[in-house]
């Protein structure tokens, strides 16, 4: 079956016109042909953007197969030509191929034009193919940076010295450089000589590891002399062979977000010293109406404190538990003062008075939004593991850690200090009652981190 073809001639004879398209459909083409003689009529029949092929004649009058070339080069278009010429040197015809003709055929010999005709439209077609090939990667390329150029976070390629190779507008944006001076910038160019170091460190781990970079933060100098926080990842960048090329990664200036963290911290702890301010208050308030017990709270506060630290008990509920033991006794405030003061024991019913401090408290603190359950230790720091506690009589599983720890202080430092109707036991004896308790009335753990540090002199009452 034939193939169509759309054949511009630049022929000046018609019996050669017509040799060479018979020549063409003995080669298996069916072609469509239009023939020009002159500069004119070829830029006129250019005009038509589908011819196949051109088959140009070196001599014609007025006009040559170079002036053929130039024309067509300089209306842009990619069509081949073939000289197909009766008398021409080699020399001329080498001339030819060099300024841009496919190749050149003697009219003597036409037997290779249907091979020349072919490889032609297969080197037109492969053009053709590359162009689209090229076209697709420019417009996925600007796609790419669009995409890479509307994220705020920065995005960056180096080689493996560490020198910028590739970055969106936003990395020039964080190093305050421009482009031209931010292309092919160092590393050591922007840090001072430690940040240096940690980013080569990290850098080369990810080079001989193949392990990418996570999350790690650093310091940088803009050029305007400003130094800018940021975070950043990264990975290896290889090529189709697997050879590592250099590092390829994402930054964020994280300057604000650090001082909104400092800011945030320096008002938090403001908020703590406030807090504890009111909690000593509160406590002082207590110890105002009941003299013989000043101090008893404060005391109890560094025993739990301490015997918590010796628990291993997390930084955070520590300090929740030292200032709930600040004011475990809050409640007092609701008790007459004579009972408190009252130098003979108390009588059942003052006793009972007395036992009430402890919801006190707690209905005092409960709407209190503290960050920690104060108002709950408060409730139960006179209870008991086996249920013979007050108020609530709560056993083993349902009583706080914090308030087990807040019981054990509370009880070694009442029988060890003085009280209105009795002189101080001494610590001997505070430390044989939550012995003698351990395990039923008192938690054993608690127990046995206060015998620690009584006995091994890491404690004493202040």
């Amino acid at each position: 079956m034939l193939k169509p073809l759309k054949v511009l001639l630049v022929e000046d004879s018609e019996d050669d016109a017509l040799l060479l398209l018979r020549t063409l459909k003995r080669s298996g083409y069916e072609p469509s042909a239009h023939r020009v003689q002159n500069a004119d009529e070829m830029a006129i029949a250019l005009l038509d953007p589908g011819w196949d092929i051109i088959l140009c004649d070196y001599h014609l009058p007025g006009f040559s197969g170079l002036d053929a070339i130039a024309l067509l080069k300089m209306m842009a278009l990619d069509i081949p030509l073939i000289v197909v010429s009766g008398a021409i040197g080699e020399e001329t015809a080498l001339d030819c191929i060099h300024r841009g003709a496919g190749d050149y055929i003697m009219k003597g010999n036409l037997t290779r034009l249907g091979m020349a005709v072919e490889r032609e439209l297969e080197k037109k077609d492969m053009r053709a193919r590359q162009k689209q090939s090229e076209d697709a990667l420019r417009e996925s390329e600007a796609k790419y940076r669009t995409i890479l150029d509307s994220i705020g976070d920065g995005y960056y390629e180096a080689d493996l010295v560490g020198n910028f190779t590739f970055f969106n507008n936003s990395i020039g944006h964080i190093w305050g450089y421009p482009e031209d001076e931010l292309l092919h910038l160092n590393y050591k160019d922007y840090t001072d000589t430690a940040t240096a170091k940690r980013l080569y460190d990290v850098h080369n781990k990810a080079y001989r590891t193949g392990e990418p970079g996570r999350l790690f933060d650093y310091e940088i100098i803009r050029k305007d002399g400003q130094r800018r926080y940021l975070q950043a990842s990264f990975t290896l960048s290889q090529d189709a062979a697997g050879k590592r090329t250099g590092f390829r990664g994402v930054v964020r200036d994280i300057t604000e977000l650090r001082q909104m963290e400092k800011d945030r911290l320096e008002t938090l702890d403001r908020l703590r010293k406030s807090l504890g301010a009111t909690i000593n208050a509160m406590a002082a308030m207590v110890e105002s109406r009941d003299p013989y017990t000043a101090g008893h709270q404060r005391r109890v506060a560094d025993l739990a404190r301490t015997v918590a630290k010796e628990m291993k008990l997390e930084s955070n509920r520590i300090d929740g538990l030292r200032l709930a033991a600040t004011i475990h006794d809050l409640g007092k405030i609701a008790i007459p003062a004579e009972i408190l003061t009252k130098p003979t024991r108390l009588s059942d019913v003052e006793f009972m008075l007395v036992k009430t401090h402890s919801q006190a408290g707690f209905d005092i603190l409960k709407d209190i939004d503290f960050p920690w359950p104060i108002a709950r230790m408060v409730l139960e720091h006179h209870e008991r593991l086996d249920g013979s506690g007050y108020p609530n009589h709560l056993k083993v599983g349902e009583i706080l850690e914090e308030s087990k720890i807040l019981t054990v202080a509370d009880v070694v430092e009442a029988i060890a200090s003085h009280r209105p109707y009795r002189p101080a036991l001494g610590i001997e004896v505070a430390l044989a009652e939550i012995t003698k308790g351990r395990g039923v009335i008192y938690d054993a753990d608690v127990v046995d981190a206060c015998l620690r540090l009584f006995n091994e002199g890491r404690f004493n009452f202040q």
